[in-house]
């Protein structure tokens, strides 16, 4: 009798660990790949074509750059994880009228990039770093880097990949992915980064990568003394304040943090303010 209630316990346990395995493994597929938010056209700006490593990425182009005549400075804009394009439609007029050309491409994983999964940072900087070529083969003199939350992190990695990218402007991004994870899974359930972390361990065989070797914030150490802007939201439950002061710190640059902005809406708290801090950047590089 002990060992057939010894049998049906081990029979019981494994399929127990077989559950729970396979939730791990479907909860890191979704995670990696949050689904496609595919962007609307924009009435006034052009869709283009870029050549990446990860495929032909579509992307919204001010006319004046896609046709090879840009403004002197142009904006890469890199939206963050579960937006696209769309999302950066206010920044990307009020650039415009200010006299500067803008490039915003799909984000590995999201809207209409061909890539399948996001990178979490990684392949979001290739992408990125493709732009940039993309951009000064149309003509731009100078590229400011402008990212918000992974998008932001993409920024600053891309950044140490492309020493000439002129100047980087992020906001509400991670210092470090791995704390930034914990903190994504723990807000789902309490302690979830413990007992989820076959989820951590499957995503990155599957990426091939470490989350604790993606550190936007050497990135942003490396580029210390160059243009740059830290931006974060005053009321940001997902990334806290301290990965902001830690990026500026890193950097050696202004920390802007918008009172009352959720996580990644800083520009919708205050457009004005975050224009001009765009347009002060921009004038910073072309002086230099």
């Amino acid at each position: 009798m002990a060992r057939k209630r010894g049998r049906r316990l081990l029979i019981g346990l494994s399929i127990a660990l077989a559950i729970y395995l396979a939730a791990c493994i479907y909860l890191a597929n979704a995670f990696m790949k949050p689904g496609h938010f595919v962007s609307h056209p924009l009435p006034g700006l052009t869709e283009v074509s870029v050549p990446t490593r990860g495929g032909p990425t579509p992307s919204f182009a001010t006319p004046a750059l896609a046709s090879g005549h840009p403004s002197k400075t142009v904006f890469i804009l890199a939206h963050g994880y579960h937006g696209n394009r769309e999302g950066w439609a206010p920044i990307i007029f009020d650039l415009k009228r200010a006299g500067y050309d803008s490039l915003t491409p799909s984000m590995p994983g999201q809207d209409a990039s061909p890539e399948g999964r996001v990178g979490f940072g990684v392949s979001e900087a290739r992408t990125l770093v493709d732009s940039v070529k993309w951009a000064r083969e149309h003509g731009a003199k100078h590229i400011i880097l402008v990212g918000v939350s992974m998008g932001g992190a993409a920024a600053w990695l891309a950044s140490e990949q492309d020493p000439t990218i002129d100047a980087v402007v992020t906001e509400c991004a991670y210092a470090r992915f791995d704390e930034a994870m914990d903190r994504w899974f723990d807000r789902k359930l309490p302690y979830a980064h413990i007992y989820l972390r076959p989820v951590v361990w499957y995503a990155a065989v599957v990426e091939g990568i470490s989350p604790g070797k993606i550190r936007p914030v050497d990135a942003a150490a490396k580029r210390r003394g160059k243009p740059a802007l830290v931006i974060q939201a005053g009321d940001d439950a997902l990334i806290p304040a301290t990965h902001a002061k830690q990026l500026a710190d890193a950097a050696g640059c202004e920390l802007w943090t918008v009172p009352g902005a959720p996580h990644a809406q800083c520009s919708a708290y205050d457009e004005r303010g975050y224009i001009a801090r765009l347009v002060q950047i921009s004038r910073r590089v072309e002086q230099n």
